[in-house]
């Protein structure tokens, strides 16, 4: 199997040999790890090119942003690759992280297919603080359109999934890569969530959101509310979707989202506040789903982010 794991660093000089040596340690005959360095200032390619690796490519690009420099790293992965693993650049990946991929995977190579799995949350120093939430909720477009169940660091896909990855529109308008390859797979191939951890998922202050267990997760994503419009992020990715793939949608899924997700009709963003119909996988998240539309209408921010 052709194994190919793709990681963007930045600034990551402190603990990105570790991660480096965790993903080598499992890496099968033949498979590549292709680091695309975000414009560090540090040692961080010192310490990648100390490694003397030559399983290890790596490029040296612009500072562009995390969402975009794992695009781009989509982009150059090789189309014969069987197999596309996401790696942060300062987790651990647990011993058999490949090899569960690849089994959950390998049933569906006819079909876009993602794999992803739970965390095994930990500080800096990999002392234990939990583990992520269990989602009970299949995952589906629906649950998509509205919400992230995937973690970036724990994701893989297959080949036909690789050609859906790389047909993003317009990068500008994606917040958040992990949760435009669930969205994009959902609809059109087939996602899996596994229940078993596969990564020490470092907790520290340069997490963009961080997961955090028990309400320590709320907590994080309200601090992060503060900073950010959720409502933007959730219909400016949903816009670049529409343009994108819409046209592609069964007539269910394409019902689903003209009838609610369509910022050029006030009526759908009406609907979605008032009509019980439920999108998360939790009660409390599709209760903060409609607070967060009903708070961004008050206050007139609206749907969309206003024109640059």
């Amino acid at each position: 199997m052709n194994v190919v794991v793709l990681m963007s660093t930045w600034q990551g000089e402190r603990l990105v040999e570790e991660q480096l040596r965790s993903i080598l340690d499992q890496l099968p005959v033949g498979g590549r790890v292709i680091v695309r360095d975000d414009g560090s200032t540090d040692e961080t390619v010192a310490r990648i090119q100390a490694l003397g690796d030559q399983r290890i490519t790596l490029i040296r690009g612009p500072n562009v942003g995390f969402v975009r420099s794992f695009f781009t790293l989509l982009d150059t992965a090789p189309d014969d690759a069987d197999l596309i693993m996401l790696s942060d650049q300062d987790d651990v990946w647990l011993p058999n992280k490949i090899e569960r991929a690849a089994a959950h995977l390998a049933p569906l190579q006819s079909k876009p297919a993602l794999y992803c799995s739970r965390l095994r949350l930990v500080n800096e120093q990999l002392l234990p603080l939990g583990l992520s939430p269990t989602w009970n909720r299949p995952p589906s477009f629906r649950n998509a359109l509205t919400e992230n169940i995937v973690t970036g660091c724990t994701c893989a896909i297959n080949r036909a999934a690789l050609s859906l990855a790389r047909q993003y529109g317009d990068p500008a308008r994606i917040y958040f890569h992990d949760w435009w390859l669930y969205l994009v797979i959902a609809a059109f191939g087939q996602v899996i969530v596994d229940r078993e951890p596969t990564i020490l998922y470092r907790q520290h202050g340069s997490n963009a959101i961080g997961m955090g267990s028990g309400i320590g997760r709320y907590v994080a994503i309200l601090r992060f509310l503060r900073k950010k419009n959720w409502v933007h992020i959730m219909y400016e990715q949903i816009e670049n979707f529409r343009a994108v793939h819409a046209a592609r949608l069964n007539a269910a899924d394409r019902r689903l989202l003209d009838s609610y997700f369509d910022c050029r009709r006030p009526i759908t963003a009406m609907r979605l506040l008032i009509v019980p119909v439920r999108f998360r996988q939790s009660f409390v998240g599709d209760v903060l789903l409609r607070l967060l539309l009903l708070g961004s209408w008050i206050t007139g921010r609206g749907l969309i982010s206003p024109p640059r």
